[in-house]
């Protein structure tokens, strides 16, 4: 019972890590930047609320599973890190594929 409650709190520590980022870029007047260490330009953006926005719901919707396999965690640790390792692999090209559909959308040609 103890290893899923550290599994909950590990889930729901990166769910909150994530929801914070959405958070984040829905409220940044610059362009939300995607990569650690780098920045994007607002005049390589053509509408920089809608980009964020854009960010914001991509971040939102990745923390989803990390909700979810808290609430598994309490009853199943295993099942709890089969969601981490799929939300790790299958959700981080997820997030790649959809940041590049907002980078073609929302960056200027």
């Amino acid at each position: 019972m103890v290893g899923n409650i550290i599994m909950l709190v590990c889930m729901w520590f990166c769910a909150g890590l994530f929801l914070g980022f959405g958070l984040y870029a829905r409220r940044r007047e610059e362009p939300m930047w995607f990569w650690s260490g780098t920045t994007v330009p607002r005049d390589s953006v053509s509408d920089v609320p809608a980009y964020n926005q854009a960010n914001c719901r991509m971040w939102i919707a990745y923390s989803l599973p990390w909700w979810l396999g808290g609430l598994v965690a309490l009853f199943s640790a295993l099942a709890a890190a089969v969601i981490a390792l799929l939300a790790c692999t299958a959700g981080l090209g997820w997030l790649l594929w959809f940041h590049g559909k907002i980078e073609k959308r929302y960056r200027k040609q």
